[in-house]
């Protein structure tokens, strides 16, 4: 809860400053260009305002990433949608989601985190390492349990190999504390150039309960 409220905070303050001076910065080099004569220093005015451009996205990207307003406003089911949505427009990475029977779950809000989180980052893994064409998703209880499916059909990894290793990459050491924490367990599928896929469970009551 404190790491929530710390990010969201950040968020806010992110669009606040950052946010609003990058808006302003990028508006006053469109100004600039639409003044400019020498077609040398229009030229420098373009390339210049593109990056600010760039800047901008990447900023409210970050803020986004910090704390989605989905999340508190609409819930798991559309912020989750939204956020692949735009992570695929953001790395051009096609991904696709699937949720199904999740509001029969009754989840608490920090149920909702933990999920949106555990999807986040995973996803955020996929684009650093695994270099894949698709990437798919599955939520969804299943009896007494919520069930989490990453699969991408990236170059792939040796789960045991990479776990063990001192320099502790790919967030998997992450992933399995976090569910255990919940309550749950982490399952990798994964080899060398045959893609991966992350399966998480967890109990139904530990969702609709404080976690």
């Amino acid at each position: 809860s404190a790491q929530e409220d710390e990010r969201r905070r950040i968020a806010r303050d992110m669009h606040d400053s950052f946010g609003q001076q990058l808006t302003a910065l990028r508006l006053h080099l469109e100004l600039i260009e639409n003044m400019c004569v020498e077609d040398a220093l229009c030229a420098k005015v373009a390339e210049t305002k593109e990056i600010a451009k760039q800047l901008d996205s990447d900023v409210s990207f970050l803020v986004w990433e910090l704390r989605p307003t989905a999340l508190d406003d609409l819930g798991l089911d559309a912020a989750l949608v939204h956020y692949v949505e735009k992570w695929t427009a953001q790395f051009q990475i096609p991904a696709d989601i699937h949720i199904r029977n999740l509001k029969e779950a009754n989840l608490s809000s920090e149920a909702e985190t933990c999920l949106y989180r555990i999807a986040q980052e995973a996803l955020n893994n996929v684009y650093k390492h695994a270099r894949p064409t698709q990437v798919s998703i599955l939520l969804e209880k299943r009896d007494e349990m919520i069930i989490m499916i990453i699969e991408d059909n990236g170059k792939g990894f040796a789960p045991d190999k990479q776990i063990n290793s001192k320099k502790k990459g790919f967030g998997l050491v992450g992933l399995r504390e976090r569910a255990a924490l919940m309550g749950g367990h982490v399952v990798i599928e994964s080899s060398p150039w045959r893609g991966t896929s992350i399966f998480f469970h967890v109990p139904i009551e530990l969702y609709s309960g404080i976690l």
